[in-house]
């Protein structure tokens, strides 16, 4: 069997793993995996509503938001970072996969736009972001660097290396979005520092396991 053969047989198996992790989880917190609903993940800033009747899957899109109780939203993040959110006066639950091509293209912004457009408000908003990549471990190389020229404090040099924060720049944003500091958390916990949590950049090239994050009001 050649190696690549080998890692592919890998691959089905951790996919099938992975199933049956995410049903045990859902079963040990008491959701019914038929009443989730999941954005597809593709490092855009695409952000859907949705209800009870939508697709298990909501193509193309990285953020989802529903105002339906009884419906869970999931994502699947490895360094990226899950952004929570919940707009406890009109009861509207979202939740946000934010790698850093979405952060600084406006995922955030998205969000909350969107959930101002269902008829919420900034000051009745309650954040948190999950575990994700640290400033301490998310380094970049030049090519990218310009990207990030409208958040340079958020940039740190250090050994000759290019680092980012971007739980930093998230948070900048929900202050510029009007979110109340005091109803920003933050896990700081770091992906790629702890083996707590799978992480892309740690464990690259072959990456076949994730973390599920979940958001839900239950009847």
């Amino acid at each position: 069997m050649s190696e690549r053969e080998d890692g592919s047989m890998k691959l089905f198996k951790d996919i099938d793993l992975n199933l049956e992790n995410r049903q045990k989880f859902f079963e040990k917190v008491g959701i019914d995996k038929n009443k989730v609903i999941a954005a597809e993940i593709v490092h855009g800033i695409k952000v859907e509503v949705v209800d009870k009747s939508s697709t298990k899957v909501i193509s193309g899109a990285d953020g989802i938001i529903t105002k339906d109780k009884d419906v869970f939203l999931s994502i699947t993040v490895a360094d990226c970072i899950p952004v929570f959110m919940y707009e406890s006066e009109a009861k509207i639950i979202a939740i946000a996969h934010c790698g850093w091509r979405g952060i600084v293209d406006g995922i955030i912004e998205n969000m909350i736009v969107k959930i101002l457009g269902t008829g919420g408000s900034v000051e009745n908003m309650k954040v948190a972001l999950g575990p994700g990549i640290n400033e301490c471990h998310f380094e970049i190389k030049d090519d990218v660097l310009d990207k990030f020229e409208n958040y340079a404090e958020f940039i740190i040099k250090r050994d000759d290396k290019i680092f980012i924060d971007l739980k930093g720049i998230i948070r900048l944003q929900l202050k510029d979005c009007k979110i109340s500091t005091e109803n920003i958390e933050d896990n700081n916990k770091c992906t790629m520092e702890s083996d707590r949590y799978f992480s892309y950049r740690r464990d690259k090239p072959v990456v076949t396991q994730a973390m599920v994050a979940i958001i839900g009001i239950k009847n």
